[in-house]
């Protein structure tokens, strides 16, 4: 993880700290992401159910730039 930067980067490590498979980290939305709970909404994941997986406290200040960075 050391050698990835900018977006790719923070895309693995939070694929890698939630659990989250390929197709649940890209059918998320940005409301689905709630970083003061430091929860994420997975929705229609395997089997078809919705669950919240916990967000590593690690990853709190990269997501939070890179939502900065989505909503300009």
């Amino acid at each position: 993880f050391a050698v990835m930067e900018g977006g790719m980067g923070v895309i693995m490590r939070f694929l890698y700290g939630t659990g989250l498979r390929q197709m649940e980290c890209l059918r998320l939305r940005v409301k689905d992401v709630d970083l003061e709970r430091m929860v994420v909404v997975v929705r229609n994941g395997k089997g078809g159910k919705d669950r919240r997986v916990m967000v590593p406290q690690a990853l709190a200040g990269d997501l939070a730039a890179w939502r900065e960075r989505l909503e300009v």
